[in-house]
């Protein structure tokens, strides 16, 4: 494996006078909630959902969306996990009085070997470990929440002082329901991710949190998953706009935990990013299954954006987040077509819902 100290940054030729920190609310799920200019404004998957349940649709029963459903339980019921500073509890099943104490001196070789076989033991299926860098250029600038009908809060992100380092935990998703795509059991798969993104990123967090360390942990927000993953050494990105790793190509969910712990920075795997751009030149698989054609069939990347989701400065191939937004809309799932398509991912034939179940 060819790593470097080269930087995702420098890998996808960040534009210092276009690129800006990405505020959450430009995301196409909350634009969807308050911007009347969004072309699906106030849709969501909920919209079409009961239309395909009976619609007689294979793929859409209710059988297969009760698993849907169940499969996002803990992510959905789990408001602990966000907290950035929860206060100790004896609940926690550890006294307060010894997490409350400073750090024992451990050298950061042994506390990266502890964090990442912890991140292991906790469920993640890789881990890796990059340098948060001083502009904080993959640090969204702000979060954002809903508090009334099309009335938006925003609050900046401000990581705590010293917090410079990212762990990044990466989940493979279950390769049958992905096969199943773009049905209600393709979903479940990505519920359960998300699921598992939630106990591990928190669990996690409070590990380092017991050590007397800071601890923040982060699924989809705070911090943008994808760069900080090739920054870990965790894969590339894909046409497809997705993080490709080397065991599960991109059908996986990824999550992070932000501290001040002392650790070890791991660095891009630039054999395998090169592996990675030159394979999807000429691949275009993900392109050619996407019905909303968001995804691009330019030969090389570039920094042209393609939507008024996307955020300019890097070279990259980018997808059209707006009209694959609408699929989603459309079917009332994610999707995964290019995630099942794409030769990484090992999922080479569809499955129907019938064939799932008799697994």
């Amino acid at each position: 494996m060819q790593t470097s100290k080269k930087s995702t940054s420098e890998i996808h030729n960040l534009d210092t006078t276009e690129y800006s920190r990405f505020p959450e609310e430009k995301n196409c799920f909350m634009r969807a909630l308050y911007d009347k200019d969004f072309p699906f404004y106030q849709q969501d998957l909920l919209t079409n959902m009961t239309k395909w349940v009976d619609s007689g649709e294979k793929g859409f029963s209710r059988l297969d969306l009760a698993l849907y459903a169940a499969s996002w339980t803990i992510d959905a019921h789990m408001p602990f996990a966000k907290k950035w500073f929860p206060k100790p509890s004896l609940k926690d099943y550890i006294p307060v009085e010894v997490v409350q104490r400073l750090p024992n001196e451990i050298a950061k070789e042994d506390l990266t070997k502890y964090v990442k076989r912890a991140g292991k033991f906790l469920g993640a299926s890789e881990v890796g470990i990059a340098q948060i860098d001083q502009n904080q250029n993959w640090i969204l600038k702000n979060s954002a929440k809903m508090i009334g009908s099309g009335e938006i809060k925003k609050k900046e992100n401000v990581l705590p002082e010293g917090v410079n380092h990212a762990i990044i935990l990466i989940i493979e998703m279950d390769p049958s329901g992905i096969r199943c795509s773009p049905g209600f059991l393709e979903v479940a798969s990505v519920g359960l991710g998300y699921s598992m993104m939630t106990s591990l990123s928190v669990s996690l967090a409070q590990f380092i949190r017991n050590l007397g360390y800071i601890a923040i942990p982060s699924t989809n927000d705070t911090g943008l998953s994808i760069p900080l993953a090739i920054d870990a050494g965790l894969g590339a990105q894909g046409r497809n706009g997705l993080l490709l790793t080397k065991k599960y190509g991109p059908r996986v969910r990824i999550c992070k935990v932000f501290t001040n712990m002392p650790l070890i920075d791991d660095s891009p795997d630039l054999e395998f990013i090169s592996k990675i751009t030159n394979y999807c030149k000429t691949c275009l698989r993900c392109a050619e299954s996407c019905e909303a054609k968001a995804i691009s069939f330019e030969d090389t990347p570039n920094n042209i954006p393609k939507c008024s989701s996307n955020n300019p400065g890097v070279t990259k191939w980018y997808v059209d987040t707006n009209a694959c937004y609408g699929i989603w809309v459309k079917y009332s799932t994610d999707c995964g077509n290019c995630i099942q398509v794409c030769p990484f991912s090992k999922t080479p034939t569809k499955m129907t819902s019938d064939e799932f179940w008799n697994i």
